[in-house]
């Protein structure tokens, strides 16, 4: 007779995503895991499979919560009310840590389902950017006349290099950044 579950799965899987973020796939142990979650080696192997397995499951969570702060880029307001709405949120959310995207394009790519995922997530935020910036272009609040293709994809920059100054800046030098990236709002 299978036993029931006693241990809440979102409440393991945020708990090994924190240690992902901290140690990478690499640097994780499964005793991290294993200290980190509460649950036995037995039970994360029951519930997940393996050690990449949660990885993939960690990183399926993360980018759901990316998708909630690219959210922001959908709401009303000036582009530029908009984009420092969400880096200030993406500062606040990943200091004094990295991005577990960042890291695992760094660490995990070449494995397939780590790389799909490390692309998805990119162009969920170069779509939002994009249809941000045409919104911003036909209200006349662009400098000059950019092509917003590379104009997102130096957004979709921007927003992995801020999560990993995240690290080491302080938040004034990476307000800083996110002021001159926005250099080119009227």
């Amino acid at each position: 007779m299978a036993r029931n579950k006693t241990f809440n799965i979102d409440d393991a899987i945020e708990k090994a995503m924190r240690v992902f973020r901290e140690k990478g796939y690499e640097g994780a142990s499964m005793q991290d895991l294993v200290d980190a979650t509460g649950l036995s080696r037995s039970s994360i192997y029951e519930t997940f499979g393996s050690k990449k397995d949660l990885y993939l499951v960690a990183l399926d969570r993360y980018g759901d919560q990316a998708q909630d702060l690219t959210g922001i880029l959908y709401g009303k307001g000036t582009a530029k009310e908009l984009l420092l709405a969400f880096f200030d949120r993406l500062i606040a959310h990943n200091m004094p840590q990295s991005c577990l995207m960042v890291s695992a394009s760094l660490e995990m790519c070449g494995h397939p389902e780590v790389k799909s995922r490390v692309q998805a997530e990119a162009a969920g935020s170069e779509r939002a950017f994009y249809q941000l910036l045409a919104r911003a272009a036909s209200n006349g609040e662009l400098k000059g006349s950019p092509d917003l293709r590379a104009l997102a994809q130096f957004l979709v920059n921007a927003r992995h290099g801020i999560t990993v100054s995240a690290v080491t800046s302080d938040r004034q030098a990476l307000d800083n950044i996110v002021a001159v990236t926005l250099h080119f709002l009227r």
